[in-house]
């Protein structure tokens, strides 16, 4: 069937950000990710982690006698203990008194402070404060219920332009990219199908339960407190979302089906999809997608690194692959991973020798497994290997670390290895059966009892808005001894640590990056010449040409290759993606194949075939046509010629009907370029006249009243369908 197919692709958020695209081919709609934007966490408040029941027993005695000049106390108990910290060295410290205090003293600040006598209850007053943010609520209001402003609002990808409804499939690539995911299916009409790979689900099951535990509804609100959740969505007017439920994490999860690496999945007709891994993170997948003749590989968030634990990435979908879409690829001038890894190693056991306390906000998983091992190798050169202690702080914590040691089927061939050996495939296995790093789900508890200094402690949200890092950066960032290091590439590091002032301790950004660069995505289309069309992110192109091609230029200077065609994409603006397929398969319905009698031409056989064309699922089909269809096909039937013009038939005809003595010429001998032909001119009604004849074509040139008396001589020379 000749025909043109449909196709763009529309990015949702902004360079930058986690990917979530979509993209429209034929019928289909497929959704690329469904990232959550992080720059909107920035202007959000810092909020100090949670108490749990015994932190807040033994906290509600001094919270209850606090009086109205509970402020100044409060500063004079914290002043004391930094003071304390200061002056007296780390091994005479009551750990487990310093730290209550510090959790009393965070316990006293988010109380809501007392309103003097006589003042007017219609007014607004401080309820609490989330790290420097002042928040407030009407006074009427109950203390303990949540204010509006103390429920975190999230902007969700723009999909104002999209028929949620429609999206038939969507594709994760890696957890990275599904925090937004619970919106879609919970809040929306979102009824398509969902797949990624089995550590793609459960990790990205542990991050959606840490954002719920982080961003959820406000810690400082009551245990009873029910917040409506749909009428905080209808009041928001503007497109914000309160943080998702573990309700809904649990529905969101539940919808995904689970994929292997190189299982084939078709769906709707002739839409076929398969997952390659991408050597990223555990369970990191591209995607090839195939639909008809053409070939689509999505690659996201990919690592060509060789000594990582996660599979190797799988350049194979690239051999059939003819459109490339290529996304969250490393910014121009990146520091590379070993270098960034030699820097936080150096900057690591620098604190620890001077008894200082390294905080590392970050995930626990992805190049965080890798990064243990380059520091342990390290802190055993330096002789600081019993110095310091390992701590995972989050509330999957423990599942995290678990988890990732049972999926040696999912690492690269070298961990697989060591599944049958008395080991556990990643370091921080051995670690924690040593004793040598802990794992805890929050600051309070069993951390401020097992608390030995100096420690490394992992975990957080990297943007320093919520989690234990709050808690910690608050106690420890007035030592200059102590130091944070932030290692995760997307973070604003002057943004995150903005609302805290007055910081001693060692400020260090040290971005491990091991996604694609632009020379690396250059030498990988080089290697596989087969993708004729590579879409990338518009901040990665070089050189934008005027029809809207674009030059990738490498550190080398080397420009990208010719026989590729590049073109970049940004945020809210769609890109057509040129696909060139102008046949598709049809399938003949077996009623309408049985009335089919083909005619011999030689070594030939041809039949004229004529039908009804349905398409459902994806899937075309011709069919017997109804009795309406008959009489309109009748209105378009044509006669069909075949075989080849033979010239003595032709002047033999042309003879019959008065035309003797006509031009002859052969053309294209002399000129090879050219393509031979034969032509015949004539007068016809004493007007001049000419018949080009040609290998795969007939150009009749004459005056439109007397080509009727040239349709016999012609029609003689061709066998008819």
């Amino acid at each position: 069937m000749l025909g043109q197919m449909p196709s763009k692709i529309t990015s949702l958020l902004p360079e930058g950000e986690p990917n979530c695209l979509v993209l429209k081919l034929r019928q289909m709609l497929i959704l690329l990710d469904c990232g959550l934007g992080q720059q909107q966490l920035y202007t959000m408040p810092v909020r100090r982690g949670g108490l749990d029941d015994e932190q807040k027993e033994s906290s509600s005695s001094a919270t209850l006698s606090a009086s109205s000049t509970a402020g100044a106390a409060v500063t004079d108990i914290h002043n004391h203990h930094a003071l304390k910290r200061k002056h007296v060295p780390a091994e005479g410290i009551d750990l487990r008194q310093d730290w209550a205090s510090f959790l009393r003293t965070s316990a006293l600040k988010s109380q809501p402070s007392k309103k003097p006598r006589g003042t007017d209850n219609t007014k607004t007053g401080a309820i609490g404060t989330f790290g420097h943010v002042n928040l407030t609520v009407d006074a009427k209001q109950d203390l303990l219920a949540p204010a509006a402003g103390q429920e975190y609002m999230f902007k969700l990808p723009d999909f104002s332009g999209v028929d949620l409804k429609s999206i038939d499939v969507v594709l994760i690539s890696n957890y990275n990219h599904i925090l937004a995911l619970p919106y879609l299916t919970e809040y929306t009409d979102f009824q398509g199908r969902i797949f990624a790979t089995e550590p793609t689900i459960e990790f990205g099951r542990q991050l959606m339960t840490e954002f719920v535990s982080f961003f959820g509804t406000s810690i400082a609100s009551s245990p009873h407190t029910v917040i409506d959740r749909q009428k905080l969505v209808a009041q928001s007017g503007s497109g914000l979302y309160p943080a998702y439920t573990l309700a809904d994490v649990k529905a969101c999860i539940d919808k995904i089906q689970p994929v292997r690496f190189r299982e084939h999945i078709a769906l709707y007709g002739s839409l076929k999809l398969t997952a390659h891994s991408a050597g990223y993170c555990l369970g990191s997948s591209n995607w090839l997608i195939q639909i008809g003749t053409e070939n689509i590989a999505y690659i996201s968030s990919s690592s060509s690194q060789v000594n990582f634990h996660p599979d190797l990435l799988d350049g194979t979908l690239l051999e059939h692959a003819s459109t490339v879409i290529a996304t969250d690829l490393a910014p121009k001038g990146s520091t590379t991973y070993d270098n960034g890894v030699n820097e936080v190693c150096a900057n690591i056991a620098l604190t620890i020798s001077r008894k200082g306390n390294v905080l590392i906000p970050c995930t626990i998983s992805g190049s965080l497994f890798d990064l243990l091992e380059d520091v342990q190798i390290h802190m055993n050169k330096m002789g600081l290997h019993h110095q310091g202690r390992y701590c995972f702080v989050s509330p999957v914590s423990d599942a995290a670390l678990q988890y990732s040691n049972i999926l040696a089927e999912w690492m690269a061939p070298r961990k697989q290895e060591m599944v049958y050996l008395p080991e556990a495939p990643l370091l921080h296995g051995i670690l924690l059966e040593k004793g040598v790093a802990r794992s805890y789900k929050s600051v309070h508890g069993a951390f401020s009892s097992d608390l030995k200094l100096p420690c490394i402690v992992f975990g957080g949200h990297p943007t320093l808005r919520s989690g234990p890092m709050v808690n910690l950066l608050h106690m420890w960032g007035k030592d200059a001894k102590n130091s944070i290091i932030f290692i995760d590439p997307r973070i604003d590091v002057p943004e995150s640590l903005k609302p805290f002032e007055g910081l001693e301790l060692s400020q260090i950004k040290c971005p491990l990056d091991v996604r694609l660069s632009i020379d690396q995505l250059v030498e990988i289309m080089k290697k596989y010449r087969h993708p004729k069309h590579v879409l990338v992110p518009s901040r990665a192109a070089a050189v934008t040409k005027a029809d809207g091609t674009v030059e990738l230029t490498d550190s080398k200077g080397t420009v990208s290759t010719s026989s590729i065609r590049w073109s970049a994409y940004t945020d809210g603006i769609s890109v057509q993606l040129g696909l060139g397929s102008l046949y598709e398969t049809v399938l003949l319905s077996e009623e309408l194949a049985k009335g089919i009698y083909p005619q011999s031409f030689g070594n030939t056989s041809i039949a004229a075939v004529a039908g009804s064309l349905s398409i459902y699922n994806n899937q075309m089909q011709l069919e017997v046509p109804s009795a309406a269809g008959r009489r309109v096909l009748a209105l378009h039937t044509q006669r069909q010629l075949r075989g080849v013009l033979n010239l003595q038939n032709l002047l033999s005809g042309l003879a019959q009907i008065g035309i003797v003595d006509p031009t002859v010429s052969e053309l294209g001998d002399e000129d090879k370029d050219a393509e031979p032909e034969i032509k015949v001119e004539f007068e016809l009604e004493g007007l001049p006249a000419c018949i080009i004849v040609r290998e795969r074509e007939t150009i009749v040139k004459c005056e439109e009243s007397a080509r009727p008396l040239l349709r016999e001589p012609i029609l003689n020379c061709f066998q008819s369908l």
